[in-house]
């Protein structure tokens, strides 16, 4: 009996002591009676990946390591390693990484929501700058980490054992600096990835990161080789391996960019410097001679920073036999690491730590949840990656968590640093024989109405064409698929008709007012469905050509159906993806319109690209289908990319058709202007029969230069036509046309 109650009681203790037992053996390892060896790994971001062949050569000679520091890149080698990874499989992770894709936060355009993707319509294409109380005007960071910070939870938050990087397979630390005091903190608890995240947080180009009381950035700044630190968490013999920036010579310092990097390299190499000079006699010093060509971010030189670190260690440690317990205990100790490596946990629970402008309701319908479900980090991914398209988050990460004996997923949102409120711009110059005209853009947006996103808009505009628009964009519901959105708009336009010869006739100014209510839904983040009631008037009075011209008073009101598709990678200068558009507009005199009529159209554009070639194919065809809309429904083509061979509104009918096949070539890989040769070949017409539209039709089209600059996209071409000598034209705006913020 009394075996029976002992036996019961062991059963009772296992469920207590299994969780810390595996954490328990990870803390601490046989060393066999030999001396302890840690690694010090130094930062230098790209030529950090030198620090895997020195791994390389460890395993190779068979010398365990006991205890790891590491700062910046040195952190996420060092961090990789310490959660049980083989040398092989750290760099199969280093150079799978696309590194430069990591390092720009920004949400691809077909992953972004419909709402964010409309932005484009109104061609407000310059910097969005934050204003108000809690605006500060820009971000902490050029970056805020978000793609790093969940690849690195993704891979090493399944490996944890515990909150405390002491059980680890082998105990590691992350050096960081404390942005408001200077001093060096190490980082031994907490989320592994976030700790690589803040050691690596280079100032001005990554957000600091939070860290209890502190705000952290690259730990170079104070410690960028950990000597003291790895010594004091129980290694006996350091092994350090220094992969800094070399300084530059004075026939090499003739540039402005060339002395601020030698004045950031002084201000590591002085506390690197004095770790060297501390280190004892027994320690080694690893350098693998990294050339002062070698940047910091020059990932695609990985392979060969590799090789370096691998050939420097082998130098090294070719006289230091005496750091190999043998192969026995090499292999024992190998084992341990593999076993005491953490698993892929169970979720228990998942935890809100929102600061975004979306309600916690909003933010949980994108985050499943089910009881003890396995970890699925690809999933998680994709999750945080639909709330950080959801626009104005500066972060969306997710963190495994221990609560008590449960493990969950804490999922941490954190708002634009800018502030709730926005000044947008938007530049709008065209160029051709008739003149130039010059729009300017600037707009008011309140991203933050309603705990569901809902956003207010104003946009002025000034120039040759005039106006003022504002819409309210209103979420329904929590999954953010139902839309309200009503719009007031009122403009001043002015356009020129032209005989049947392309000679212009007259030129008018047109005012309109408009008011729209519309109601819709999105199907995901690609495609949407509205309905929409409209209600306009407006006039058109001649301000040259014949006396003769009668001015125009209408009135309108209509009813539309708008079937949307998006999915292009950019509206200005697409590479890959489609977009379509189908219409369906009935005005009538039920609505207050002075005509009955109405009209379909069709827009669709698709792209691809392959290396420094992009090819495209669009079509856009407008119809009255019973011929009978007034002079104000009419449509009118012509200027770049709708029928290039004319000017703009010189074609006018009752339907308008036009099809294109376009080239783009890349002439620059590089640079803050990023230049483009294109041609296209166009054909299509305006007319008063449907029929006559391509049987009719013209053959046009242009050859360009496109740059995409600050101020926006620009082009600079000629437009052709089997009818015309041709024209020269200048266009800074968006690719598909005037983008007017009228009704149409």
């Amino acid at each position: 009996m009394a075996h029976a109650r002992i036996f019961l009681f062991v059963l009772l203790l296992i469920p207590i002591v299994a969780p810390g037992a595996k954490a328990e053996m990870c803390s601490r390892h046989e060393n066999f009676g030999r001396p302890t060896i840690g690694l010090a790994l130094g930062g230098g971001g790209a030529r950090g990946a030198a620090h895997i062949g020195v791994l390389k050569v460890l395993e190779e000679r068979q010398i365990p390591v006991d205890f790891i520091a590491g700062t910046s890149m040195g952190a996420v080698v060092g961090g990789l390693f310490a959660s049980g990874m083989t040398a092989t499989e750290v760099e199969s992770f280093l150079l799978a990484t696309e590194w430069n894709r990591l390092f720009n936060d920004a949400t691809r355009r077909q992953d972004k929501t419909l709402r964010r993707k409309s932005d484009d319509d109104l061609g407000l294409f310059g910097p969005r700058v934050g204003v108000g109380a809690d605006s500060s005007l820009l971000p902490g960071g050029a970056i805020a980490g978000q793609k790093i910070s969940v690849l690195l939870e993704r891979t090493l938050g399944p490996r944890m054992n515990g909150p405390r990087f002491d059980n680890l397979p082998i105990p590691f630390a992350a050096v960081a600096t404390d942005l408001a005091t200077g001093k060096m903190v190490e980082l031994r608890q907490g989320s592994l990835a976030q700790a690589i995240r803040a050691s690596m947080s280079v100032p001005g180009a990554f957000d600091p990161v939070r860290w209890g009381p502190h705000l952290l950035v690259d730990g170079g700044i104070v410690r960028n080789l950990p000597v003291d630190v790895v010594r004091n968490m129980g290694a006996d013999i350091v092994i350090a391996v220094n992969v800094e920036y070399p300084l530059l010579t004075a026939d090499e310092l003739d540039g402005v960019v060339e002395v601020v990097n030698q004045l950031t390299t002084l201000m590591v190499a002085g506390n690197t410097r004095r770790q060297i000079e501390a280190m004892k006699p027994v320690d080694l010093l690893i350098d693998p001679g990294l050339d002062s060509h070698f940047g910091s971010a020059d990932f695609k030189r990985a392979p060969e920073a590799i090789v370096s670190g691998y050939q420097a260690a082998t130098a090294v440690l070719a006289n230091h036999a005496h750091l190999s317990p043998g192969p026995e205990s090499f292999t024992s100790w190998r084992q341990t690491l593999s076993a005491c490596a953490g698993e892929s946990p169970r979720i228990d629970f998942v935890e809100i730590e929102n600061r975004s402008r979306f309600s916690d309701e909003v933010i949980r319908g994108f985050v499943s949840g089910a009881p003890n479900a396995p970890l699925d980090g690809e999933k998680r991914d994709r999750e945080m990656s639909q709330i950080h398209a959801l626009g104005f988050i500066r972060s969306a990460t997710w963190e495994v968590v221990e609560r008590g004996r449960q493990t969950g997923l804490l999922v941490r949102v954190e708002p634009d640093q800018r502030g709730g409120d926005f000044i947008e711009s938007g530049l709008e110059l065209t160029g051709d024989s008739r003149g130039t005209n010059i729009d300017l853009k600037v707009g008011y947006l309140k991203t933050d109405v309603d705990d569901r996103g809902s956003e207010f808009r104003a946009v002025v505009q000034v120039g040759n064409e005039q106006g003022l628009f504002t819409e309210l964009y209103m979420p329904l519901d929590d999954r953010l698929r139902w839309i309200f959105q009503p719009s007031i708009s009122a403009t001043r336009d002015n356009f020129t008709t032209f005989d049947i010869n392309g000679n212009a006739l007259a030129e008018w100014e047109l005012d309109e007012y408009a008011g729209k209510l519309s109601i819709g839904r999105e199907f995901g983040r690609h495609a949407g469905l509205f309905l929409g009631m409209t209600r306009y008037a407006g006039n058109a009075d001649i301000t040259t050509g014949s006396p003769n011209s009668e001015n125009l008073r209408y009135s309108g009101g209509e009813w539309r159906v708008d079937a949307i598709y998006d999915r292009l990678d950019n509206r200005y200068l697409p590479s890959v993806g489609s977009f379509g558009r189908l219409s369906y507009i009935r005005s009538t005199g039920a609505l207050g319109a002075d005509a009955d009529f109405d009209q379909l159209e069709l827009s669709l554009f698709s792209a691809v690209t392959r290396g420094r070639h992009t090819a495209w194919f669009g079509t856009r065809f407008n119809t009255t289908l019973d011929e009978d809309a007034p002079i104000y429904g009419l449509y009118s083509g012509g200027g770049f990319l709708n029928m290039s061979g004319f000017e703009r509104d010189q074609l006018l009918g009752q339907h308008f058709g036009h099809s294109m096949l376009g080239y783009r070539f890349r002439l620059a890989e590089t640079g803050l202007l990023p230049a483009y040769a294109g041609m296209t070949i166009e054909y299509g017409n305006a007319a008063q029969k449907r029929s006559a539209v391509y049987g009719d039709g013209v053959l046009n089209g242009s050859f360009y230069l496109g740059y995409d600059s600050p101020l926006g996209p620009l082009y600079l071409g000629f437009g052709w036509s089997e009818e015309s000598s041709g024209l020269l034209f200048l266009r800074l705006g968006t690719l598909f046309g005037a983008q007017s913020i009228g009704r149409r």
